[in-house]
């Protein structure tokens, strides 16, 4: 073999020999990320199982999603895969249903507060997942009431349905002043009402003073003098009793005089005063009249 032989196999060898050092390095670190790999999936695997069992569902489902990557071995994965579908189904979720006249246009100013955190209501028929518990939901529009309401829903309760419905803005609800100068009608009590109903008053405290006279003198008569008494007492307590009644009978029909009266008022139509501030001048004199009521 000559010196030139010699040189190009051993440079041939060298080569050779770093490249396998080069590889088996490459391949002594990917085998040390992947154990970290492996090593990271089973502690989130771990994880996932004990917040699942705790029903801590928004760490559990963290941990779910980091151990349920493709990197994981496979049987880790599948396990924190089907904990996600079981998770899924176990979610409830909550539909907002909006019911008010002309809520479209004011669709833009409604303010949602879901368990005192701000929510943007995007599209009303779109299920909203929450955690199973009690949940307070609080909506406002301007012009109206605010609505809150208290609901609870159960793992595995599906569209939840809470119907809100606003009352029409409070400038809706207020009636229409009358126009300055229109006819006011009113059906003033008239005086006959008043007089009929004393009237009435006056005969039955009338009639209850005879009543109540007339017992007690027959009283008295039946524990004194019956039934040996005097003629005069017989008339006296006939006498108090038949106005008794006679008293009685005029209350009744004052009475129902004063109810027909009352019921039969006439209507009397005025003309509205104008109100208001009204400047009246002259050559002399520039004079300000307020008219109305205060």
């Amino acid at each position: 073999m000559n010196r030139r032989s010699a040189s190009t196999l051993a440079l041939t060898l060298t080569t050779l020999f770093t490249s396998v050092c080069l590889a088996q390095g490459a391949t002594e670190v990917s085998k040390e990320t992947s154990r970290a790999e492996v090593e990271q999936c089973v502690a989130q695997h771990d994880s996932a199982r004990q917040l699942r069992l705790d029903e801590a569902w928004q760490g559990a489902r963290t941990a779910m999603a980091s151990c349920a990557d493709e990197r994981c071995p496979l049987a880790i994965a599948a396990d924190c895969r089907a904990w996600l579908d079981e998770l899924a189904r176990l979610m409830p979720t909550l539909i907002i249903v909006i019911e008010g006249e002309d809520l479209a246009a004011r669709q833009p100013a409604l303010g949602l507060e879901l368990d005192e955190a701000s929510v943007e209501l995007k599209d009303a028929a779109s299920p909203i997942e929450l955690l199973p518990g009690t949940h307070r939901l609080r909506l406002e529009l301007p012009g109206t009431p605010p609505i809150e309401r208290s609901f609870s829903l159960e793992k595995g309760e599906k569209n939840h349905i809470e119907r809100v419905r606003f009352a029409p803005p409070r400038a809706a609800l207020s009636p229409a002043p009358a126009p300055a100068g229109s006819p006011i009608s009113t059906r003033p009590v008239p005086a006959a009402s008043y007089w009929l109903a004393g009237g009435a008053v006056a005969a039955f405290a009338t009639s209850t003073a005879l009543l109540v006279s007339g017992l007690n003198e027959h009283a008295d008569a039946q524990a004194n003098c019956a039934p040996t008494c005097d003629h005069g007492i017989h008339t006296s307590i006939r006498t108090r009793l038949l106005l008794a009644d006679i008293a009685g009978g005029a209350g009744l029909v004052l009475g129902g005089l004063a109810v027909y009266t009352y019921l039969r008022r006439p209507v009397v139509v005025t003309e509205a005063r104008p109100s208001g501030p009204t400047v009246s001048a002259n050559g002399e004199s520039i004079s300000l009249i307020w008219r109305g009521r205060f």
